[in-house]
């Protein structure tokens, strides 16, 4: 088993199969509807609403992106000043003249060439030395503490997600399944709250809550139903109930389509990202979306494999925004993330192996642009000879929650861990929320 399959693994762990509200998935609920009532009862008080309320004009939508594998940090914001990250990459390092000049010293990995544009615009932000204390280098632990995101005094943090926890604060919170959206068929434990949970939608419409009007079955199952939840009243407290629900199910089905239509990239992440865009325009009212990329377990061939990954994210991210119809640009942030960096020097199979800190990205147009945080120092290392972090990543959870999702970050991650300060404007133009200063210092837990 290699590298990726090892990944994989962490990340099926960390996550539960995606399915609507209830248990039931997608594939099922047609045919479940269609053998009646007594069949969906035990479905029917969590299927009640599968829209959320829309989002208003200075509501923010965010977008994650993982970057599945761990990545390798020092090749993506390059520490092109340094002579020993040279000294120790001598197959690896990204040449000063190769690199994207960000500033003085640093500079983006060449495949970056729309993000670097979009840092030019002011609007990128470069988090750099992004970890937390303690590091845990095993690919499942590590993604169990960024998706949990929990930084309280209590020794032993609740059993759900960052994201989730936020959803779990929304309006009518158990009901409403599209608060938060997974592109793909898992949900990974960061879009899982005590009551809420993200709903999986798949990268093509075959399959998207079980219909495909394209498939002569599913449209005559569907005319009926239509006919049968259009019209029925009076047949008691489940005949009425069931109608409500196959009425809900069926009018967010006819407007998720249209999401699927038209030309998509011919990459994974670029059809996730532009997918993402569609709906989006939609206003289904979905705050919160999750897609994810790996291969960036880059323990062998880094090179290539690396800046192959890094142009996907590139391009991605531009698709999305160019997707995006004007009304919503200002009102979508994307971050990036990755469990862990990788280590300062390269091993003997011009790889690199699991390290500590390493930069994200926060990216859009009230994003306030330029680089945060310090940098990881190759010429100054931990006592495992790894690199030092200078931010926690709940940090950047934190500004992100306080700011944009206007939600209170001390009771979603257990701790005020104040703000980084990387936007210049709220969601559409909105004032940008000032996050209050902890008033006194209490321990927290170190992972």
């Amino acid at each position: 088993m290699n590298g990726e399959d090892f990944d994989d693994l962490a990340l099926d762990r960390l996550s539960l199969p995606a399915s609507l509200p209830g248990g039931v998935s997608r594939r099922r609920f047609l045919q479940l509807a269609g053998a009646g009532a007594a069949t969906l009862t035990p479905y029917l008080s969590s299927l009640s609403a599968f829209a959320a309320p829309p989002v208003g004009a200075n509501d923010g939508i965010l977008v994650l992106i993982m970057m599945e594998g761990g990545n390798d940090g020092l090749n993506t914001v390059v520490p092109t000043s340094e002579s020993r990250y040279y000294s120790l990459r001598p197959g690896l390092g990204i040449a000063p003249g190769a690199a994207l000049s960000l500033g003085p010293g640093v500079g983006l990995h060449p495949a970056l060439p729309k993000l670097k544009a979009r840092f030019d615009q002011g609007d990128v932000a470069v988090v750099q030395g992004v970890g937390y204390a303690n590091p845990d280098l095993n690919h499942f632990s590590s993604m169990g503490i960024w998706m949990n995101g929990w930084g309280g005094a209590r020794q032993t943090g609740p059993a759900t997600g960052w994201v989730g926890r936020y959803m779990d604060g929304l309006p009518n919170a158990a009901d409403e399944s599209l608060y938060g959206v997974v592109v793909g068929t898992s949900v990974p434990l960061h879009m899982v709250g005590n009551i809420a949970r993200a709903s999986g939608l798949p990268t093509n419409l075959r399959g998207a809550f079980g219909i495909d009007l394209r498939d002569a079955s599913d449209a005559r199952m569907f005319d009926a139903l239509s006919s049968f939840a259009g019209g029925a009243t009076g047949l008691g407290q489940w005949g009425d109930l069931t109608a409500k629900v196959e009425h809900d199910t069926l009018d967010l089905a006819q407007k998720i389509p249209p999401a699927y239509q038209g030309t998509f990239p011919n990459t994974n992440l670029g059809r996730e990202l532009t997918l993402v865009a569609k709906l989006i325009n939609t206003n289904l009212g979905i705050r919160v979306f999750n897609t994810n990329i790996g291969g960036f377990d880059t323990h062998s061939g880094q090179a290539g494999g690396h800046a192959t990954q890094l142009g996907e994210i590139d391009d991605a991210i531009d698709a999305l925004f160019t997707t995006l119809s004007p009304a919503w640009r200002s009102r979508v942030t994307v971050m990036t993330f990755s469990e862990f960096g990788r280590r300062p020097e390269q091993n003997s199979d011009a790889g690199t192996d699991h390290g500590t800190a390493a930069p994200l990205f926060v990216v859009g147009p009230r994003v306030k642009g330029g680089l945060y945080g310090a940098p990881s120092r190759t010429n100054d290392l931990d006592a495992n000879g790894n690199l030092k972090y200078h931010v926690d990543f709940r940090q950047v959870y934190s500004t992100i929650l306080d700011t944009w999702l206007k939600a209170d970050s001390r009771q979603v991650l257990g701790y005020n861990f104040g703000s980084l300060g990387f936007f210049d404007g709220g969601p559409g133009g909105g004032t940008v929320v000032t996050t209050r200063r902890p008033r006194r210092r209490r321990k927290r837990l170190t992972v």
